[in-house]
């Protein structure tokens, strides 16, 4: 692979729509978005196509909210990537919603279409994609997944995949969340971190969807100490992908888990899913894989 360059363009929403910028562009909305590695692969990919275009990592709290429909007025826009907190929220904007993007509540994706903007969720694939190769260790029995945001909801419409029907979501507050019975034909129990123990055992997969462990707190687990023994013999996923290894990936193989799966290839795939919407062209997963855990060290 030949060298490659990257700086981080990033501003506010409202600073990069009153500036206008000339040319074609794609970028990522949230709100941290600082610690985004989307524009680094996906400056890369564009680059390595020859597609003359730049991704931008654009600041948008909830009170700027209001300038993404200016965004996408913008002459050169030509998709964009949803994180945090504006998943569920941008779908008020769109025109069409992918079924599966309807049935989590959540958008990652946008694309221009004839007909207006266009919705998807590319984290359920870049979840089955990063899970399959482990598919053997755990499928068709119940999954936990820790927490009960948009990821949450990916988490489980990708259990479908491999043949599971039932999953239990530990949320802090589960009397207080809000989610469909079935999501993607999959069985959703809320359940506490008290109930977690008991749980553990029923189960062979774990996946961790909460940003507890994430840098710049790489120390913390979503895992309770005492829950760490029962980790013997689960597969073990953490959608995080700074730091690479997690603590809670660490105390799962500490504990003899049979498979620690983490966040970076959640991450490539659901990339590559979003590149190949907007571009119709491949994405260069190996290469750029390469790149974010050289980025990442």
């Amino acid at each position: 692979m030949r060298p490659f360059f990257f700086c981080t363009i990033r501003m506010h929403i409202r600073e990069f729509v009153q500036n206008n910028p000339p040319g074609a562009f794609f970028a990522v909305l949230g709100n941290p978005v600082a610690q985004s590695k989307s524009p680094l692969l996906h400056t890369f990919a564009l680059k390595y196509h020859n597609i003359n275009a730049s991704y931008i990592a654009l600041d948008t709290p909830a009170d700027a909210f209001a300038w993404v429909g200016q965004l996408v007025d913008m002459p050169g826009f030509r998709g964009m990537n949803i994180t945090i907190p504006h998943k569920h929220r941008i779908m008020d904007l769109l025109q069409v919603i992918d079924p599966l993007a309807m049935e989590t509540g959540a958008v990652n994706t946008v694309h221009p279409v004839q007909i207006g903007l266009a919705g998807y969720n590319t984290d359920v694939s870049g979840l089955e994609k990063a899970l399959m190769p482990h598919a053997l260790l755990f499928a068709a029995r119940p999954a936990i997944v820790l927490g009960s945001g948009g990821a949450a909801r990916a988490a489980v419409a990708s259990l479908k995949a491999f043949g599971i029907n039932q999953a239990y979501v530990i949320s802090r507050k589960p009397a207080g969340n809000v989610w469909p019975r079935t999501i993607n034909k999959v069985a959703v129990q809320m359940a506490s971190y008290d109930q977690l123990p008991e749980l553990i055992k029923q189960t062979s997969l774990i996946i961790n969807t909460t940003p507890v462990g994430m840098f710049p707190n790489p120390e913390a687990s979503p895992i309770p100490p005492t829950c760490v023994p029962l980790l013997k013999g689960k597969v073990c996923m953490d959608a995080i992908y700074n730091p690479v290894q997690t603590t809670f990936l660490k105390q799962a193989a500490n504990a003899g888990a049979s498979a620690t799966i983490p966040g970076t290839g959640m991450f490539i795939g659901q990339a590559a899913d979003a590149f190949r919407i907007w571009t119709g062209k491949s994405f260069p997963s190996a290469e750029a894989e390469k790149l974010l855990l050289e980025s990442l060290r």
